[in-house]
């Protein structure tokens, strides 16, 4: 597939980097010289000098040919005006569109895609707010997110020592676990296993996990972990991705104090977040935080732009006893680390966009949603099937599948209902969503098994 990505910020370098992994043929459009000649030295991707909002350069980037472009920089307008020509010059070519304003996202200046002829508008800020908020209002350790609008969740929560996980293989978790849950990997450090039968947990391990919302406290119990119930959440930070999570946090009657550095910026969002707390001052000193934990605040999330910076403060709420942490770090490979220190949850914008974006950049058009998992070690899919499906899908039992090795089959739904599939004797049907966990190097086979 031929991608297009316009903007080499943050974002569009992530995107750039998991796409070129992937075997894509991308193509970077950059307006600042020096970004551009860096991202041409470091991936393994095309690079051009100069503005998206140029059709020339759009032509230079191969746009007769793009199935895919993303349009990524840090101005709002300047990206809907790039997937507008985008779309004009190849109507075939599916557009996504990042946009930061609030004001396009909420109330009366909404946008509408269609109404653009854009395919998807997303905002870094919303998914990593969605994110933090999902934590938040779980009530248990580690981190979850909400699939197919709700219906299904991806817990990812460590073995405890004394929990049942640390006991039994996977085949016998399975006569103990609720009936719409499916143990489906675990990460070991930098290693993701996608889980067998016969597989075993180790203390240290963080076990991921699919089941309907109402099964999480039963998997919890079963955990071995104590529910956790957050009301006073302390933020440290206040950019706007501080400041778009605190305004979705209040609005959900959580008590929320903001810490600021800078007293202009503080100030600023004082005015704004007229149901939050905030404080100028640097949350993240160990007295600070220590005082704001003793004064009842049990969930921190450290929201500042600097990963060594916002891992120290995640690892210093840790020790100071809060119950749970969150910890914005846009290098996945901090993961290991942030996971062996006990934060509960890495939130990021680039990697929160990624998965907004990556289900677009697959060959299969039955591709509804993809869910990165670890460093990019694998990911979960969700593939909806037609109304006429290939026969070889519906007409074996899912054990018969070709699946490649390292892929699994976690969950189907079939109108509504949440199926754990039987190898043996589950058939997938029309309409039915299947979600499929696959390390990296099986993705493409799946995609095709699927395509």
């Amino acid at each position: 597939m031929h991608i297009i990505i316009v903007g080499a910020g943050q974002v569009g370098r992530h995107l750039a980097q998991i796409l070129a992994e992937e075997q894509q043929d991308v193509c970077v459009i950059e307006q600042d010289e020096k970004v551009a000649r860096r991202l041409d030295d470091q991936l393994d991707v095309q690079v051009i000098h100069g503005t998206g909002i140029s059709r020339a350069r759009l032509f230079d980037a191969g746009i007769r040919k793009a199935e895919l472009l993303l349009a990524v920089t840090h101005n709002d307008e300047t990206n809907l005006i790039i997937a507008m020509t985008a779309e004009k010059i190849r109507p075939d070519c599916r557009t996504v569109c990042r946009v930061r304003d609030p004001r396009f996202l909420l109330g009366t200046d909404m946008l509408n895609a269609k109404d653009y002829g854009i395919d998807e508008i997303v905002s870094p800020e919303q998914a990593v707010t969605d994110q933090v908020v999902s934590v938040l209002q779980y009530d248990g350790p580690g981190q979850v997110s909400s699939l197919a609008g709700g219906k299904l969740v991806l817990m990812e929560f460590p073995v405890q020592p004394h929990s049942a996980f640390a006991f039994g293989s996977k085949a016998e978790l399975s006569h103990e676990l609720p009936s719409h849950t499916s143990i489906v990997a675990a990460l070991s450090g930098d290693d993701l296993r996608i889980t067998t039968d016969e597989d075993r947990f180790h203390v240290g391990d963080r076990v991921l996990v699919l089941c309907v919302p109402g099964e999480i406290n039963d998997v919890l119990l079963l955990g071995g972990s104590d529910p956790v119930h957050v009301s006073r959440v302390l933020l440290i930070g206040g950019g706007d991705t501080g400041e778009h999570v605190a305004s979705a946090l209040a609005k959900l009657k959580f008590d929320v104090t903001v810490v600021e550095h800078d007293l202009e910026r503080a100030q600023a969002i004082a005015a704004k977040l007229d149901k939050c707390t905030v404080i100028h001052g640097n949350g993240m000193l160990p007295a600070e935080m220590d005082e704001h934990i003793r004064d009842g605040h049990q969930a921190v999330a450290v929201l500042v732009d600097d990963d060594r910076k916002s891992l120290l403060g995640a690892i210093t709420a840790k020790h100071y006893g809060a119950q749970k942490v969150i910890a914005r770090v846009d290098n996945p490979a901090y993961g290991a680390i942030a996971r062996k220190a006990g934060i509960d949850a890495l939130i990021s914008p680039p990697i929160a966009m990624t998965n907004s974006i990556l289900h677009f950049a697959r060959k299969s058009r039955r591709t509804v949603s993809t869910t990165m998992l670890g460093n990019h070690l694998g990911e979960l899919i969700d593939f909806e099937l037609d109304k006429r499906p290939p026969r070889k899908l519906t007409e074996t039992p899912v054990g018969k599948l070709k699946l490649p090795d390292n892929a699994r089959i976690g969950v189907v739904i079939r109108n509504d209902e949440i199926i754990v599939p039987d190898p043996a004797t589950t058939q997938l049907e029309p309409g039915d969503h299947v979600f499929i966990i696959a390390l990296r190097e099986a993705v493409e086979k799946v995609e095709e098994l699927f395509g």
